[in-house]
Order: C-alpha cells, then structure tokens, then sequence
C-alpha cells in the first residue's frame, strides 16, 4: 500500500487537512503514506504567483476575489476556460508527472484542487490507474473541485453533497465525512482544567484567532477593549505575523484586563479548550475544529467567496454569531459573555453538527481503496 496526500500551500486549511489525515492514518496503524506539497513540483514563478497572489488578492482586493469565485463557480471542466488554464498548470508542473510515476500510488486523496485537475487529465488520458479522492475543505464545493475522473468527494455536510450532486457528481462517488481535522480536536478538557495546565487566570476566557497568516482585524479586536468593565481573560493568536504579535504587545500593556499574546503554537486544542468563546475568521478548518470542540464562535472579516459561505452555514446552525466591526469587539463580546443561556445553546449547536472523526473516516475509505 502506497498513499499519496496531495495539497498546496496556498492557505494553511488544505495543508492542515492533509497532515490530519496522515495522522489518523498513522493511528490506524498505516505508515506507508506520503504527504507532498503540489506547489513542490511546480516552477519556482508558478509557486510564487499562485500563493501571492491569492494572498494579495484576498487581503487587499477581497471583493474582487468574491467576484471572480462566484464567476467559476459555473465553469465547467470541458470550457475553454478550464482547458486554458489545465494547459498552464501542466506546462508549469511537469514535476508532477514525475512524482506520480516516482511513488506510484495505490490511492491518491487531495485537499485542494489544484492536483485534482492533473490528476483528472492523467487519468483521462490512461496515465493513471489509482483511485483518486478529493478532501473538500469548505463547507460548499466550488466548481474548481470538479472534474469527471476522480473517484470518490468527501464533504463537509449533506448540502454539500446535494451541491455536488446538482453539479453533476453521481451519488455514489460521495460521502458526508466532514473536515478532516487533527484527532486532537476530538477529545474535549473542561474549561477551568485547560486554564489551569496553561497558566491562564481562572476567568472568563475569549480566544482571539488570527489565522495561520495572521490576517483580519485582530489589533483593532483588541483595542477595544481599552475601557473594559467586564472582568475577562484574553488570548490572542497572530499566527506567523511577527509585525502582529508585537502590536498586539503594545496593545496589550494599555489594557484593564489580562492579555496573553501568543505566535504561531502548536497547542491551539488547548486554547480553544481554555475558551468561553472564539472569535475568529471562518475558515474551514479552524471552524472545523471548534465545532469539535463544542464552543461558540463569533465570526469576523470572512472572506468573500468560500469564508463566507462558511459563515453563513454556521449562522444558519445556531453555533455562531457575526461581528461587523472590529472595533466594537468589546462590547459584543462581553454582552455575549453575559448570556450563559446563548453561549450554551451555541455550545450544543455546535456539538450537534460536528465531525470530529473525519480524519478517521477519510483514512478508513484510503486504505479501503488502496
């Protein structure tokens, strides 16, 4: 057995995705599998201009990103659009190729889309036997994920798979496994115990999550709270953003409540443990995780296009609410706090819709097929 797990770096979610399923598949006692970054066996320019460019365009120009995602979403993979773009992505990725016939696969799942389209191409021209699964790491499947030689779709939720049934993907080639997330997210530490092995104070906890990247209006979040009368605990996450963390510092020493910065930690099911409540940008893997959790949300700055997608399907469930402007965080946050009744209720909501075990499920229908 040989399993290939394929994502891309352009967005931290479908990295994680894949190094959650490698760990369940570990767990399952299977070592025989690889995890690749796509973006690897692409040209140095390639690399650059995908990543950068989704980045620039998402923090500097998100209403256009939201148009050109609602715009794709319609393409289908026999247009001249989709044909123009295969035939770039494999002149630059001719790497690809290369690995596939490297490791030789017994099964292949991918978390973003980008190796589903060479695959699909690889396939249709008899170039490759394995099956192929694609992870599909938001709530709603976006035409980029679809093409007709890939085997089997995992989704987040039933809608979805309704969504990828009305854009023409048979029944049978698709389970409702939710997510994958790390196995750690599965297992829930009361909040006073998860404070207490952290070193936190022994109070209501907001967790403040910027992302991976450090993105979203973390710092105004936390200036807000500059004439706090609720006595609270916060936690901030910058992620990678240095040139955030040292703001948020700055911030922090001016504030009447307790501030815990932190950078990018490898620890994040401890905090959300630790937490009353979560305010952070709806990503589906983060999201993902805190349903695992059982904890409320408030969602901020969502991303036109698939974060906000996200958002509205976890408004629709009861499990979070929305937060317009950063700069009125305090007050929403502590009116929150105050509703043990809503905060619970969240809670419940959010147990009710998790998959914590998605990862699992995922690994168990690879090594099924492999």
């Amino acid at each position: 057995m040989s399993l290939l797990l394929l994502h891309a770096t352009a967005g931290a979610g479908h990295t994680r995705a894949a190094q959650a399923i490698s760990a369940a598949l570990t767990q399952l006692g299977d070592t025989e599998h690889r995890v690749v970054d796509t973006l690897d066996c692409t040209t140095s320019l390639f690399r650059k201009m995908y990543t950068q460019a989704y980045i620039d365009l998402v923090q500097k120009m998100p209403a256009l990103w939201g148009y050109v995602y609602e715009r794709t979403d319609t393409v289908k993979p026999q247009s001249r659009t989709a044909r123009n773009r295969l035939a770039f992505n494999k002149v630059n990725s001719r790497a690809f190729k290369h690995l596939i016939a490297e490791v030789a696969p017994t099964a292949i799942a991918c978390t973003h889309f980008l190796p589903l389209e060479l695959l699909s191409d690889l396939k249709a021209r008899g170039k490759l036997a394995a099956p192929v699964h694609a992870i599909i790491t938001d709530v709603s499947p976006h035409a980029f994920w679809i093409y007709e030689h890939i085997d089997h779709y995992h989704v987040a939720t039933p809608d979805g798979a309704r969504e990828l049934m009305l854009k023409g993907v048979p029944p049978d080639r698709i389970s409702v496994t939710g997510i994958p997330i790390d196995p750690v997210f599965a297992a829930q530490q009361p909040a006073p115990a998860a404070r207490a092995a952290l070193g936190l104070p022994e109070q209501p906890t907001v967790l403040l999550l910027s992302g991976g990247f450090g993105v979203g209006p973390t710092a105004a979040m936390l200036a807000s709270f500059r004439d706090c009368t609720t006595p609270l605990s916060l936690v901030v996450v910058a992620g990678r953003n240095a040139e955030l963390k040292a703001e948020c510092e700055r911030i922090a020493a001016e504030l009447p409540v307790q501030v815990t910065v932190l950078g990018f930690v490898d620890y994040i099911h401890q905090l959300m443990d630790a937490a009353d409540l979560i305010v952070t940008k709806p990503g589906g893997l983060t999201t993902s995780e805190i349903l695992a959790k059982h904890k409320p949300m408030m969602l901020v700055a969502p991303i036109p296009g698939q974060e906000q997608r996200n958002c509205e399907y976890l408004l629709e469930n009861g499990t979070a609410v929305r937060l317009y402007d950063g700069g009125d965080a305090c007050h929403h946050i502590a009116r929150l706090l105050n509703d043990a009744a809503r905060l619970a209720a969240m809670g419940r909501n959010a147990a009710r819709i998790a998959y914590p075990d998605a990862a699992h499920a995922v690994a168990a229908a690879l090594q099924a097929v492999a």
